[in-house]
């Protein structure tokens, strides 16, 4: 193939009204090399909305009215033409499968995303510093297509249209396909189960693209799943009026101390201690005010960021903060003589999600030291992560209505997965054993040919919902899948006995 990207015969209305053909392209400007294990975000279900932002983006085929984004992401022009120093993106040879010199300009041994070093020649993967095509200074004309140079499966990195554990970008919009719009045609706030009424441009007002649920410049987490998706952990539970945002920032806590190692740690209203990765970040400006902010009592009693001596600098500017450890020390003797009551911090928590996985061969890729590495199931996390935007969705209880911003009872999240399902493992070490919100959904996309029936088998049937979101079973047959026991005992007296043996085949438990 010698274009460097793919083309759809999908179509999506702009607000004039005016036709525009969508690329069918990758999700991965933040999930370079990697098996991309997303979050459920954009696509919306139908009658999720109030009137007026009705969608059918299910199909493909409309954006939203009052959500949609701002970016010019799915226009045509993907580059502008211009030389540069790294040629990127450009060459004769792009994207046919021979070579990586022509896009990928990292030193070789060393990463495209992430995990940098003082030698760096990374940042020319996917950035250009006079010439680029796009805002941000990317090579392409937005997030979307510039990760398309890399995991359209042109280059031997992975291929986003490729099924795999996390679904597909290719399925047939006819084919009752569902697939996450990261394409920036709409905002954060079109999840299902998120926050319709945000002003926040800083999380739901935010274009949705790749980079909403990857961090492209890396990540605590396997994937590059993003450490701060939504800004979830850096935004309070409750706004300043006392509503419910979803966010996971734990503000005014407490500073404990352990005189034997030199390390502060903070405590939230629990009594525990808020382990790291905490978040690292913060608003411009002298003194910086961060994310994770350490605040100690001034002469009058009054907490505050500001150093005393010297206003320019915040509290974190002159201790040391470890971000990743979830600790700060005192070197200098900055808070001698200060008080523990007289420290408070707030705390701003990573999202992490750990997966095991497994390496994939693809020589291309393993030459220039980057592992591509499948999943073979998830340890801890991922839930969480898709709750950062599916907020209503972050239950534990089928028995009481929940949700941030609407109250619906919830799928329980439950132990006892059957054989072939995804999860985490249970309380014994079993993989694949507690539910998660991927037992039932996949994260970039699905169709009726990656759907399974309750057997585990592909393409048997069609899914006959308007709008799959992103399910692995088609129909109602992930229900089916697991309640086949004695909670279900009012099926056990039909044709369909699931303890009966089929002709040549076992009993299915």
């Amino acid at each position: 193939m010698k274009s460097m990207v793919k083309y759809s015969k999908m179509t999506t209305r702009t607000k004039g009204g005016n036709k525009v053909k969508r690329f069918s392209l990758v999700l991965a400007l933040a999930m370079a090399l990697m098996l991309t294990i997303g979050v459920s975000v954009a696509l919306a279900a139908p009658g999720d909305y109030p009137p007026g932002t009705q969608t059918t983006s299910d199909k493909y085929t409309a954006t939203l009215d009052s959500t949609m984004g701002k970016t010019d992401t799915t226009k045509w022009g993907l580059t502008n033409g211009l030389q540069n120093a790294n040629k990127t993106g450009q060459g004769a040879d792009v994207n046919d499968g021979s070579t990586l010199n022509d896009v990928i300009k990292n030193v070789p041994g060393q990463r495209t995303h992430g995990e940098y070093q003082n030698d760096t020649n990374s940042c020319a993967s996917c950035h250009q510093t006079h010439t680029a095509s796009g805002k941000k200074l990317l090579f392409k004309n937005g997030v979307y297509n510039t990760c398309a140079a890399c995991h359209d499966g042109t280059l031997g990195f992975y291929n986003v249209f490729q099924s795999s554990n996390a679904g597909t970008f290719g399925g047939d919009p006819a084919n009752s396909a569902s697939v996450h719009l990261a394409t920036g045609a709409m905002t954060v706030a079109a999840a299902p189960g998120g926050n319709r009424t945000s002003t926040d441009t800083n999380s739901w007002g935010k274009d949705f693209t790749c980079a909403s649920c990857h961090a492209p410049h890396g990540s605590y987490s396997d994937r590059l799943l993003h450490y701060n998706p939504n800004f979830v952990g850096a935004t309070a539970p409750t706004d300043a009026s006392g509503n419910p945002t979803g966010g996971k920032k734990v503000v005014n806590a407490t500073v404990a101390f352990d005189s034997a190692t030199g390390k502060y740690t903070a405590k939230g209203a629990d009594g525990k201690t808020i382990a790291g990765p905490w978040i690292y970040g913060y608003t411009y400006g002298k003194p910086k005010i961060y994310w994770t902010q350490i605040r100690v009592k001034d002469a009058n009693g009054v907490f505050q960021y500001k150093y005393s001596g010297d206003p320019t600098k915040s509290w974190n500017d002159v201790l040391k903060v470890n971000y990743r450890g979830g600790y700060f020390t005192d070197p200098d003797g900055k808070l001698a003589g200060v008080a523990l009551a007289d420290i408070q911090m707030d705390v701003a928590p990573a999202t992490v999600v750990k997966m095991n996985q497994t390496a994939l061969d693809i020589p291309a890729a393993q030459a220039l030291g980057l592992p591509v590495t499948q999943v073979d199931s998830y340890k801890s996390g991922v839930s969480a992560f898709c709750a950062a935007c599916h907020t209503d969705y972050n239950s534990n209880s089928a028995q009481t209505e929940t949700g941030t911003f609407s109250k619906a009872f919830r799928h329980k999240i439950v132990q006892g997965l059957k054989a072939g399902m995804i999860g985490e493992p249970d309380a014994y070490g079993n993989n694949n054993a507690t539910m998660v919100c991927l037992s039932c959904h996949f994260a970039h996309g699905t169709d009726n040919t990656i759907m399974k029936n309750a057997r585990d088998e592909a393409g048997t049937s069609t899914d006959v919902n308007a709008s799959s979101a992103l399910k692995r079973y088609t129909n109602m047959a992930v229900c089916w899948k697991c309640h086949v026991d004695s909670k279900a005992e009012q099926l056990k007296n039909n044709d369909s006995l699931w303890d009966q043996k089929d002709a040549g085949t076992g009993p299915i438990y």
